[in-house]
């Protein structure tokens, strides 16, 4: 054989190599365009992947907010997708601001907070209440002869003026002879006055005063009528409009993350703490205690932990209208949706 001859071939086969070689690797890339991509909780662990939210809390951290850290520790929010930041708040912190900017995608409120926001302008959305009614209180000493709303005439209360729960509860319990005074965030005045009333939460005052030999009784705010919802979830119109699956997964990893909480909140507070130093574990497994009957009731057993009636919004907004805390009538159904609420 030539050696022209055998030159040929050689070139033949090199090219049916080459042929080859570019159908395997075609087969094999059109193979993997078929394989599902791996996520977050689907056995991928690329954090590439996942969508980067901001949560901002409406104070310093907190066992009020422990399913958004239950969540955050348990990786529910990996597990649909979310690489969630939690940003404590504080005095010098508005997330009802923050938010409204675009610096954080979640906020925690009230619903009447949020309604006041949106009749100025700021298009924010509850999207799930952490706890069904507020655990503001207004605390008493026991030795004190409270035992009603009805019974705040006479009396010294420090409460933050004008607030809308305030407001309401002095008129619809005709508390015209009562010395309103400004809390300035201290209970030394309290204290040292045993006709006087203070503002607090169930979950924390009573706990600290209890620590200081102050044994007091209280009297609810959600006992007076006043429909609020507290813990409030929400986000902008804007994002829920662009980000609806976003929303959906934050949303139903926060449900487990309060289940979850309910439960193991003694194993989720020392990450909280992290959070915020300066509380104890001890102050912070008493929150726990006493938020328990906000977050899980008959209502949202059935309905699924976060669960809002615009039955409610409306009322709150007609109790707020009645005391001035509105200015004017809005479209509830705009300020809240419960579209994304997981039912148990």
């Amino acid at each position: 054989m030539s050696k022209l001859r055998i030159q040929l071939l050689s070139y033949k086969y090199l090219l049916a190599a080459v042929l080859l070689m570019t159908l395997l690797l075609s087969a094999c890339s059109n193979s993997n365009s078929n394989a599902p991509a791996a996520t977050a909780g689907n056995g991928g662990d690329s954090s590439s992947e996942l969508k980067k939210v901001r949560l901002v809390e409406g104070w310093y951290a907190k066992g009020e907010d422990g399913g958004y850290f239950g969540a955050l520790q348990q990786n529910y929010y990996k597990d649909n997708g979310i690489d969630m930041t939690i940003q404590p708040g504080g005095p010098e912190v508005s997330g009802l601001q923050l938010v409204a900017a675009g610096k954080a995608d979640f906020g925690i409120s009230y619903a009447d907070e949020i309604l006041k926001a949106r009749e100025q302008g700021i298009p924010v959305v509850g999207i799930l209440a952490g706890l069904q009614y507020t655990p503001q209180v207004l605390m008493y000493h026991k030795e004190a002869n409270v035992t009603d709303f009805s019974d705040l005439n006479g009396k010294t209360v420090y409460v933050t003026p004008a607030i809308p729960y305030w407001e309401y509860i002095k008129s619809q319990y005709k508390l015209t002879d009562v010395k309103e005074m400004k809390y300035n965030g201290q209970l030394v005045n309290f204290i040292n006055d045993p006709n006087s009333l203070n503002q607090g939460y169930v979950t924390n005052e009573p706990y600290v005063l209890s620590q200081q030999g102050v044994d007091v009784g209280y009297l609810k705010i959600a006992d007076s009528g006043y429909a609020n919802y507290a813990n409030v979830l929400f986000t902008t119109e804007d994002y829920l409009k662009k980000h609806p699956d976003i929303v959906k997964a934050v949303v139903q990893a926060s449900q487990k993350g309060w289940s979850y909480y309910l439960d193991n909140y003694k194993s989720v507070n020392p990450l909280i703490k992290t959070y915020n130093p300066d509380m104890t574990l001890e102050a912070m497994n008493y929150e726990a205690e006493h938020e328990k009957d906000f977050i899980l009731n008959e209502e949202t057993k059935t309905n699924g932990i976060g669960y809002m009636t615009k039955e409610r919004w409306d009322t709150l907004q007609k109790q707020m209208l009645q005391v001035g805390g509105l200015a004017k009538e809005q479209d509830v159904s705009k300020a809240f949706t419960g579209e994304f609420i997981a039912k148990p």
